[in-house]
């Protein structure tokens, strides 16, 4: 375990039960799988699908040498098509086993094609995901910045479910993982580490709060300022937007909207920071 891993587990340690329940592991549990698939599903799918390009566009075009490749699971099934039902069985069990995969590994110089993390868990594909600089979880919002909200007013929005699945995964693999928040108006990220270093303060530290809303599938997460992390870059440019509709076996029809182009240059200066470069 390298000393970025042990850093990490001594504040998972430290956080108070009340703000991050133990984790408790027992025998596989039963999952409900999801039957029915929405068009909210599909346009949240692929406003996050556009910010994870736009992330790994703007990291490579900062003249850092930096180059990304996507990791997370990029399977396009929806809830009622067949072979969905072994597809998220499959990415819980994988929760269990190598924990929660970033959206997004960061190398230097050159980054192996996303085909050789097929089988994340194999250990060519751990050990060629351990060269890693960085890891990358990139979430997507459809809250903006404007009409008088300021970087205060939105959040980083980890779930508890996610902190413990995340420390499994950088235990294995021991890259140092980042959260990155794309909003309509900016890019802001925040390390793993400052987010544990945040909760380790307990109740004491009010600049998080912890809630279970509708949006978040009422599973409990955590709300950070955008101002916990830093900003990569405000010189926003919005996408384009082209509706798609997709006829499910069943016959029922969803709609939804591709996401293309737009902009967000990054700052070089705080990547190297951020990434420690």
């Amino acid at each position: 375990m390298n000393a970025y891993v042990q850093g990490l587990r001594t504040l998972v340690d430290t956080i108070p039960p009340e703000i991050l329940p133990p984790l408790v592991q027992t025998a596989e549990p039963k999952v409900r799988v999801p039957t029915q698939a929405f068009s909210e599903f599909l346009i949240n799918r692929e406003l996050g699908d556009w910010a994870e390009r736009l992330v790994a566009t703007e990291l490579e075009k900062a003249g850092l040498a930096l180059k990304s490749c996507g990791y997370g699971r990029s399977d396009n099934l929806v809830a009622g098509d067949p072979g969905f039902k072994e597809y998220y069985l499959g990415y819980h069990h994988e929760l269990r086993t190598l924990g929660k995969r970033p959206d997004l590994l960061v190398f230097c110089n050159q980054a192996p094609p996303a085909e050789a993390f097929a089988e994340a868990g194999s250990k060519d594909s751990i050990a060629l995901a351990s060269k890693a600089v960085a890891a990358f979880e990139v979430r997507s919002s459809k809250q903006s910045l404007g009409a008088g909200r300021s970087p205060t007013d939105l959040s980083f929005t980890p779930k508890i479910e996610d902190i413990h699945n995340i420390m499994r995964w950088v235990e294995v693999h021991g890259v140092p993982h980042f959260y990155v928040q794309v909003v309509f108006g900016a890019i802001y990220a925040i390390s793993f580490k400052r987010i544990l270093e945040v909760l380790s303060q307990g109740k004491l530290n009010t600049d998080f709060k912890i809630e279970s809303a509708q949006k978040s599938q009422f599973k409990a997460t955590y709300y950070l300022p955008l101002t916990s992390g830093v900003c990569l870059s405000t010189a926003f440019v919005m996408p384009e937007l082209e509706a798609f509709s997709r006829e499910l076996s069943k016959g029922r029809i969803l709609f939804g909207v591709k996401f293309a182009k737009g902009s967000a240059p990054f700052s070089a200066a705080v990547v190297k920071v951020l990434l420690g470069l």
